[in-house]
């Protein structure tokens, strides 16, 4: 029963929640109906009551092979549930716009995107297309089929997210699967780079220096001994040098085992012991991959050196900022206390090389005057790599907005009992201007989850305000009907905040413009008296503990959904790289540790015993050459014993 296009798992019997969902749907469908026609004017008879439970056991039924054929199960839910609402032709009918929907979320999530649009646009029409006859006035189907357009593309678009999340949740499986033997490989490759930088850069010169030495100490020719040992302190210093850049590449800061927050804190006590005022802000704390917390280290170190060179006495603070996936680094110094030259230091390369730092892990810099006289430096990295191109998230969020304008359009104007039904054309266009406004926020709901649920509550709250002082009904109407833009709003905060930040106030804050429209709903009614403040009290507080109740499952699934699916793909990204990267930096350490412990303190040796023997009188030198030889030699046997070392490894 396979389809083409396919990543679904084919030629399987349906598991036990393929029967269980559509046997709920069911029930819900029928129970819903009955509720939705009993002691209506025109109540359903017999025959379309049969019409409608046939339709509704059909489409449920072929809901049960929706993972293994979802184009199929699609094309036969649409087919039966619009047959069916023709057939029974009654507005407040459950047969059709629920199955279907079922049915494309599983076309979405186990097709291709190019089956999921098409199944998209074919439900839309389709429901519209039999929905039609019953919706009445043209504003009516108009409103619906906006509600129904933007209520099929956020299924489609939920649909495709849920696809993406299960195919990056396989591949990082797998990847971290495969994680160990990274690690393993990545130590290998880089025991074995480090083994041929050592020969190349040591083994060579200090080889050189055990030849030239001997030799020229069982010489008793003082041009010769003086030539030897000039040569052996050159060679030394040359491979102090080289040695001493190999040993660099793995400095304190970066071997250490702490973050951010226990690398800065010395660094910005040095300065300050120079006389610079350094304040040092950290807000939360994550483990970060190597190359991120060198990045960000470096590009702290290097502002701070520009803020010392250019801004002499200013203050300089440091403010480093954990997010969802990133890391802020912010450099700021103020004006300098007084105008001073700039020295000529530097090479001119600092800003670009904090920028090549940050762009190279796939982050941003910038760095400009604040336009006070001070100078920053904002650098944001990405802790994992992260797609943060567009697609269906910023679909999802149009048709949340979309559904949160078409919803109180609907029941504005085209449900049967239109709240704003005898507007003129004018006021009713400001009203859906505003209620399309008071939806937008919901844009910047995961970049910025607070202030979109702080700048929709200011909505709301003016919006009550008005409409209670009018004394519009109406108005406090629609602002209720809008109720699921702050929902939206909460639960992306339960998500999208970054960490460390609370979001349990959230249902609180949103419940605000309720609680106000509450306190004046006792306006509206002719035999209340609104002067009294007990009422109003009652109002605000009634409203404020109502809208919580409602509005705290929505914070609860924010927070289930970010515990489960975000921070597992991003602990899950950070996790492969911190093995690797900690494996090849474990490997520099374990380099560096043995270099500082053997082989640069017998150079060292060798370079001071050369310079002093060429002080010193024939026999002293030639007692300095034999010592030096000994010393390389001394030095080329603990590297050899390194190499070893790392061979075995």
């Amino acid at each position: 029963m396979g389809e083409r296009g396919t990543d679904a798992i084919t030629g399987r019997w349906p598991g036990v929640a393929d029967f269980a969902v559509p046997a709920l749907l069911a029930f819900a469908q029928i129970a819903g109906t009955w509720l939705l026609t009993d002691g209506i004017a025109e109540p359903l008879d017999r025959e379309r009551w049969m019409v409608a439970v046939a339709a509704i056991l059909c489409c449920n039924a072929a809901l049960i092979w929706r993972r293994v054929a979802p184009l199929t199960v699609l094309a036969v839910t649409l087919a039966v549930a619009g047959a069916g609402t023709l057939a029974v032709d009654h507005p407040d009918t459950l047969v059709g716009g629920v199955s279907d929907g079922i049915a494309l979320f599983s076309v979405a999530v186990h097709r291709h995107r190019r089956y999921a649009m098409i199944g998209c646009v074919a439900a839309f029409l389709v429901m519209t297309a039999t929905f039609a006859p019953t919706r009445g006035a043209p504003g009516a189907v108009l409103a619906n089929g906006i509600l129904d357009a933007a209520s099929y593309v956020a299924i489609t678009a939920l649909g495709q997210l849920r696809r993406q999340r299960k195919a990056r949740r396989r591949e990082l499986s797998e990847r971290l699967t495969a994680a160990e033997r990274e690690r393993h490989d990545a130590a290998a490759a880089e025991r074995e780079r480090l083994a041929r930088d050592l020969h190349d850069v040591a083994g060579h010169h200090l080889s050189a220096v055990v030849v030239h030495s001997t030799a020229a100490s069982r010489i008793d020719d003082p041009d010769l001994t003086a030539r030897a040992l000039t040569a052996a302190a050159d060679t030394g210093r040359d491979v102090l040098k080289a040695l001493g850049r190999l040993v660099d590449v793995v400095g304190p800061d970066e071997s250490a085992d702490g973050g951010l927050d226990t690398l800065l804190p010395p660094l910005c006590q040095g300065l300050a012991r120079l006389g610079v005022p350094v304040s040092l802000s950290v807000d939360g704390s994550k483990r970060l991959r190597p190359e991120v917390k060198n990045a960000a280290y470096r590009i702290v170190q290097e502002a701070l050196t520009n803020a010392m060179r250019y801004a002499q006495g200013a203050a300089v603070s440091v403010e480093i900022l954990f997010e969802s996936g990133l890391v802020e680094v912010t450099v700021h110094n103020a004006a300098p206390p007084e105008e001073i030259p700039a020295p000529a230091l530097g090479g001119g390369r600092g800003i670009a090389g904090m920028r090549d730092r940050a762009e190279s892990l796939g982050g941003t810099l910038s760095a400009g005057p604040d336009g006070s006289g001070g100078w920053t430096v904002r650098a944001v990295l990405p802790t994992s790599p992260v797609n943060r191109g567009r697609g269906w998230p910023e679909v999802l969020d149009g048709a949340a907005i979309g559904v949160c304008v078409a919803l109180p359009a609907v029941v504005a104007f085209a449900a049967p009992d239109a709240i704003l039904g005898g507007w003129s054309a004018g006021a009713a266009v400001l009203a859906m201007a505003a209620v399309a406004g008071r939806a937008l926020p919901l844009w910047w709901r995961r970049r910025s989850p607070y202030g979109a649920l702080i700048a929709l509550t200011v909505i709301d709250s003016v919006w009550a305000l008005l409409a209670g002082r009018l004394g519009s009904g109406p108005m406090l109407s629609l602002l209720f009907f809008g109720a699921p833009a702050a929902m939206i709003a909460v639960s992306s905060v339960g998500c999208y905040a970054r960490r460390g930040v609370l979001t349990w106030p959230a249902p609180l804050i949103a419940a605000v413009p309720w609680g106000i429209a509450f306190a004046w709903l006792p306006t509206l009614d002719p035999g209340s008296n609104p002067e009294r403040s007990d009422v109003v009290i009652f109002g605000l507080v009634t409203g404020v503990a109502f809208a919580v109740l409602v509005l705290l499952p929505f914070w609860a699934w924010g927070r289930a959904v970010s515990g489960r699916g975000i921070r597992w793909e991003l602990n899950a990204l950070e996790t492969m790289a911190l093995r690797t990267g900690e494996a090849v930096f474990a490997e520099r350490h374990r380099v560096a540790l043995g270099l500082r412990g053997t082989v640069l303190d017998h150079t060292a040796r060798l370079v001071r015993t050369a310079e002093a023997g060429m002080a010193a009188t024939q026999s002293e030198a030639q007692e300095a050459l034999v010592t030096v030889a000994e010393h390389a030699r001394a030095a080329l046997t603990d590297m050899r014993s390194l190499l070893n070392a790392l061979d075995e490894a």
